[in-house]
């Protein structure tokens, strides 16, 4: 019955959640949103690999983790049934082993990272002036997030497609969140934007948080 209940407070009409079709680390994973909760059931977008629908059984058990509020919760659902009219969509059971994990406190650092910037939906293009994706860079990282640097402000709660070129390191690709949006200097069109990583794989991450301490120890030996 615990269970029951934080699942009405978790699974909303549009909350993000991501998919793993396995609990192994560097699985791929499927950017998904929930379309309608019933007493019994959940409808989800379909979840797309290269434009084009996710191919699985019915019947299949598959992962899922959401972050609300800096709280990440992981649960396990079985595929029910699939619908492509009038949206592609997928109806899941009632999510159950549901875990509930604080994040860590991620150490932040100083560092100019390239990273490539795009919306993840087209409704969101409004907060881009281009659809095409930006070139900037970070102002500060962490495992957790990064602050970027951009001429233009983007909405509290915009989800974001990242690409951020780490040194020696392959590319990391993730979505993050625009939690906090500021403007240094009144006279100069230059904004700071907070962006919480919300599905990064967790190789990466390690990978990254490596990266930051290396810097942070380099910074120290500068004394920075």
């Amino acid at each position: 019955m615990g269970e029951v209940i934080i699942s009405v407070n978790i699974f909303k009409v549009n909350q993000r959640f991501t998919i793993m079709l396995s609990k192994n680390t560097g699985s791929p994973q499927f950017q998904s949103r929930i379309e309608e909760v019933t007493s019994k059931h959940i409808v989800c977008a379909m979840p797309m690999i290269k434009g084009r629908p996710l191919i699985v059984q019915l019947g299949i058990k598959f992962y899922g983790k959401t972050i609300i509020d800096g709280v990440v919760y992981f649960f396990t659902c079985r595929l029910l049934d699939k619908k492509v009219f009038p949206l592609p969509v997928w109806i899941i059971d009632f999510p159950f082993d549901i875990q509930r994990i604080q994040q860590r406190s991620f150490v932040r650092v100083d560092a100019m990272l390239p990273v490539q910037v795009s919306s993840v939906d087209e409704e969101q293009q409004e907060d881009i002036e281009t659809s095409a994706p930006l070139q900037v860079i970070t102002k500060d990282i962490s495992g957790g997030g990064a602050q970027l640097i951009l001429h233009e402000p983007v909405k509290v709660g915009t989800r974001l497609a990242l690409v951020i070129d780490v040194p020696d390191m392959p590319p990391i690709e993730t979505i993050g969140e625009v939690i906090r949006v500021e403007r240094p200097k009144n006279d100069r069109e230059l904004f700071w934007i907070g962006i919480k990583f919300l599905d990064i794989q967790e190789a990466f991450r390690n990978k990254l948080i490596k990266f930051i301490f290396k810097k942070q120890l380099e910074q120290r030996q500068k004394g920075l």
